[in-house]
């Protein structure tokens, strides 16, 4: 795990139990976002299991990890 990535999981499980349950995901795509930004984390998809599922669902969403754009397949079919 990279210092940076290190560093965001230190924070999210500081702070994740001062936020109410309903503002989590919120409070995580923001923290995600914040630290995308500002340093390099592009290597939290390698550490997403470390990661509660809240902050999974933010960092799967802020780096579209698993989703398929539908223009990238159809370029390879012309």
């Amino acid at each position: 795990m990279s210092p940076e990535v290190a560093l965001l999981y230190d924070v999210w499980e500081g702070v994740k139990d001062q936020v109410p349950q309903k503002e989590r995901l919120h409070t995580a795509e923001n923290i995600v976002r914040s630290f995308d930004d500002n340093v390099d984390i592009s290597d939290a998809e390698n550490n997403l299991h470390d990661f509660d599922k809240v902050m999974q669902a933010a960092i799967v969403s802020h780096f579209d990890i698993g989703f398929e754009d539908e223009d990238e397949d159809e370029d390879w079919e012309t």
